[in-house]
C-alpha cells in the first residue's frame, strides 16, 4: 500500500472514530437528559399545580443544584451506595425546604410535605427491593445467625422480610390514624389553628423517613456481608451503622 493510500486510510479511520465518539456522547447526553426529566417530573407537576412562575422554578432548582454540589463535596471515603443515597436525600430535603419557603401559605407547606412524603415513599420501595434482592443472593452463602433465623431456606427468608414489611405497613397506618386523632384533639382543645395540620404532616413524614433510613442501612450492611441490627422505629439511630 502506497504512502498516499495509507494516509487516506488513516484519515478515514480517524474520521469514523470521531463520528463514533460523537454518537456515543450524544447518546449519553440523551440518557442523562431523560434521567433528569424523569427525576424532575414530580417537581414539574408541583410547579404546574401551583402555577409557579419561571423565577420561582429557577430559584428552587438553583438552590437544590447548589445543595447537591455541597453534598457531593462532603461525601468523601464513602461507598457508592451511600453516596447515591445521601445525594438523593439531600435533593428531597432541599426541594421540600425550598418549596415550603417559596409557597409559604399553609396550603403550600402542606403540599411541599406531601411532595416530600411521596419522594421518600419511592426511596422506600427502591431500597426494599434492593434489600430483598441481596437476601436472595445469599442463597449460596452462609448468613450470620443474627441476620435471620438459621435453618431457613431462601424463600422462607424472603417471606420473613415480606411479613416484616406488612407489619410495618400496619404500624404506619395505625400511627397515621393516631396522628389524625391527635390532631383533632389538639385542634379542639386549643380552639383551632392551621399549624397543627403542618405538625401532623411533619410527624407522618418523620415516621416514613426512619423506615427508609433503616432499609437503606440494612441493604448497605448486607452488601458488606455483615449482619443487621435491631432498630426501634421510634428511636432509630440507623445512620451510625454506615460508618
Amino acid at each position: 500500500m502506497c504512502i498516499f493510500t495509507k494516509l487516506l486510510f488513516n484519515v478515514a479511520s480517524a474520521t469514523r472514530a470521531v463520528v463514533r465518539i460523537k454518537i456515543s456522547l450524544f447518546l449519553i447526553l440523551m440518557i442523562v437528559a431523560n434521567v433528569t426529566f424523569a427525576d424532575n417530573e414530580s417537581l414539574q407537576k408541583f410547579f404546574e399545580d401551583f402555577n409557579a412562575s419561571k423565577d420561582k422554578q429557577e430559584y428552587v432548582k438553583t438552590q437544590c443544584d447548589e445543595q447537591i454540589l455541597k453534598t457531593k463535596a462532603s461525601l468523601k471515603n464513602v461507598t457508592l451506595q451511600e453516596r447515591t443515597y445521601r445525594i438523593k436525600v439531600a435533593q428531597i430535603e432541599c426541594e421540600y425546604q425550598s418549596l415550603s419557603g417559596v409557597f409559604s401559605s399553609t396550603q403550600g407547606i402542606l403540599a411541599a410535605l406531601h411532595y416530600a412524603y411521596n419522594e421518600y415513599d419511592k426511596l422506600l420501595n427502591k431500597y426494599y427491593k434492593l434489600y430483598q434482592t441481596e437476601i436472595k443472593k445469599q442463597k449460596n452463602k452462609d448468613l450470620r445467625e443474627e441476620l435471620l433465623s438459621p435453618g431457613l431456606n431462601i424463600n422462607e427468608k424472603v417471606d420473613i422480610l415480606l411479613d416484616e414489611q406488612k407489619a410495618w405497613l400496619k404500624l404506619r397506618d395505625s400511627y397515621e390514624a393516631y396522628i389524625i386523632a391527635q390532631h383533632a384533639h389538639v385542634y379542639d382543645i386549643n380552639g383551632g389553628g392551621t399549624i397543627y395540620k403542618i405538625d401532623a404532616s411533619l410527624a407522618r413524614l418523620a415516621f416514613l423517613k426512619k423506615r427508609v433510613d433503616e432499609l437503606f442501612y440494612r441493604y448497605l450492611m448486607i452488601t458488606r456481608d455483615n449482619g443487621i441490627e435491631f432498630h426501634d422505629m421510634f428511636y432509630c439511630d440507623c445512620g451510625n451503622n454506615g460508618d
